[in-house]
């Protein structure tokens, strides 16, 4: 006892045994700290460089086919190359490295990487190399989208893209409009969501050989061949059409969707609709007296699509409907819009009711009826004339492009290659009418809002995020309205909807109204791009585009088709897989 009594009192040639316990438990941490920060630094870049080189592998893929699952040798040196930039031998005192690129069976690529790193101080604790391993997969893809196409189908598009306006006006002059007859389909592709109106005549202007509307043509289908390379096999994309003049043909796809949002539709409790038109008052000496003023007409059995006597009593003629609307209320003389208070013909998302101010009306030129002369004042106030008038159904009217009613728009759907190229080359995708760039705007948004009438034609996929909405507008002209054609908003000479009667400042209510319908397109998250066709952008063109680098223009159609390109792969994206 006494010995161990001494022993624990002296403490003489302890502190070497701790100092070593401590040095080693120090050394340890340290180690730890420095071979585990290394460790983390090779794997994170590791995993850098695994990303690289498949996103690089599949920006540079030949074979996107799904066929074969063998990795082209182009998007194989490709991704080698930028995995070797991003990595090497001797970085963090790596010693090994290995990357396996391959095509996955959905034609992506993955990636294997692997690094073989040594430890430093925890090598005296016994600790061996470790070997890191990384794996990734790069995908060029476009998530779901829905592209409406809003095109300008007047009658300069018949004209060359190099041509000036001058001569672009002289093109149309000494050129007349010739007649053709409407396809049985409607829409040239099938689509059950536009009208047929088989038959019936319309009129365009002779395109030039290489004209601007060839041109659309073309660059529609490269716009589609350009998404459909850069898609994978889950994305889904699909596709709309608004032509547009100074009308809309749109009655059909309104229809479908409730006959009762046209006056005198199946549904409708509203039958009678007011057009300029005329009526028989008397008699003089064996002729009739006519009288020239808005008159209530029922167009019941017009707007279900029946051919009907002429209620006017001109001629015993009859007459069917072609799809054309006549647009809902709205607010005259306005030069700005709130977003919150649109009036009903610019809310995109207004859904009729019974009111007729909130419904569409079936456009009806063999009703109308100029008094005496459109542009004549003496007349524009009165209520009627005697004389005999024709009315604006005739074809006179038609070739001077003061009436149009093109072709039925296409509600977004699904569509082959083969069903656009039809669409765009069917024997109704013509040119002829005047520029009102609103009266596409409106009906373009109106079609794609995911809140309005159309919501269910662009509505989520299942299991999928809602679709990126883009609306592409095309045009080749600046706005020209006229007072004395018959459009969207009636004759503006005589019904005032638009101007409230101020004649002089008519072009800068239009353009107030694009305007709005952009600013309703963008409130509703819809991506617009704007390109102008033988001219340069224009400011209200480029206040339209989402942002000022999606207002284009070109000066030849095959800048055109570029520009849609161009386009197309701004919606396709490479991204990290895992």
């Amino acid at each position: 006892m006494p010995l161990i009594r001494a022993l624990l009192r002296g403490q003489g040639g302890n502190a070497l045994p701790i100092m070593a316990l401590i040095t080693s438990l120090l050394l340890a941490f340290v180690g730890c700290a420095i071979d585990g920060g290394r460790l983390y630094m090779v794997n994170a870049r590791l995993q850098q460089a695994c990303d690289a080189g498949v996103l690089a592998g599949r920006k540079a893929m030949v074979d996107t086919t799904t066929s074969s699952t063998t990795l082209d040798a182009t998007a194989t040196a490709a991704a080698n190359a930028y995995f070797a930039n991003n990595i090497r031998v001797g970085w963090y005192g790596i010693t090994a490295i290995s990357f396996t690129p391959s095509k996955s069976s959905d034609a992506q690529v993955m990636g294997a990487a692997h690094a073989t790193v040594p430890m430093s101080l925890m090598r005296i604790f016994g600790f061996p190399s470790i070997t890191l391993n990384a794996s990734c997969e790069g995908k060029y893809q476009v998530s779901d989208v829905d592209v409406m196409f809003v095109p300008d189908t007047t009658g300069s598009m018949a004209c060359l893209p190099t041509d000036d306006s001058t001569t672009c006006s002289a093109y149309v002059s000494n050129h007349p409009a010739t007649a053709y007859t409407r396809p049985a389909d409607g829409s040239g592709s099938g689509n059950l969501s536009v009208a047929g109106y088989p038959g019936t005549t319309a009129y365009a202007v002779p395109e030039a050989s290489g004209s601007r509307i060839s041109a659309l043509r073309s660059a529609v289908l490269s716009f589609y061949d350009t998404m459909t390379a850069a898609a994978d096999p889950t994305t889904h994309v699909r596709y709309g059409f608004v032509t547009y003049t100074s009308t809309i043909n749109a009655g059909r796809a309104v229809m479908d969707i409730d006959s009762g949002y046209v006056v005198g539709g199946a549904s409708s409790t509203n039958n009678s609709w007011t057009y300029q038109t005329r009526y028989q008052s008397g008699w003089n000496n064996g002729q009739p007296v006519w009288q020239y003023q808005a008159s209530s007409v029922n167009v019941n059995s017009f707007a279900r699509g029946n051919t009907v006597d002429d209620p006017s009593k001109t001629t015993n003629a009859t007459s069917q409907w072609t799809g054309c609307l006549e647009e809902r209320s709205t607010t005259a003389g306005a030069t700005s819009f709130s977003q919150s208070a649109l009036p009903n013909d610019l809310n995109p998302d207004l859904a009729p009711t019974n009111d007729i101010n909130t419904q569409w009306k079936p456009m009806w030129p063999e009703l109308i009826y100029a008094r005496w002369n459109l542009n004549s004042t003496a007349n524009a106030t009165s209520t009627g004339d005697s004389a005999s008038h024709t009315n604006l159904g005739i074809a006179t009217y038609f070739k001077s492009g003061l009436i149009s009613c093109g072709k039925p728009v296409a509600r977004l759907q699904t569509m082959t290659r083969a069903q656009i190229s039809a669409y765009v080359n069917a024997a109704d995708f013509k040119p002829m009418g005047g520029t009102y760039h609103d009266v596409g705007m409106i009906w373009g948004t109106r079609l794609l809002s995911p809140t309005g009438l159309f919501a269910a034609d662009t509505a989520a996929w299942s299991g999928h995020e809602a679709p990126r909405r883009v609306l592409v507008f095309l045009t080749d002209g600046d706005m020209a309205p006229s007072t004395s054609i018959y459009g969207m908003y009636g004759i503006e000479y005589y019904d005032k909807r638009v101007s409230g009667g101020n004649y002089g400042s008519l072009k800068d209510y239009h353009n107030a109204r694009f305007l709005a319908a952009c600013s309703a397109a963008k409130a509703r998250n819809i991506s617009v791009w704007t390109v102008a066709l033988g001219m340069g952008t224009t400011s209200q063109l480029q206040a339209c585009a989402t942002t000022p680098a999606q207002a284009l223009s070109s000066t030849s159609g095959a800048g055109l088709a570029t520009q849609f390109s161009t386009i197309a792969s701004q919606m396709a994206k490479l991204r990290i897989a895992q």
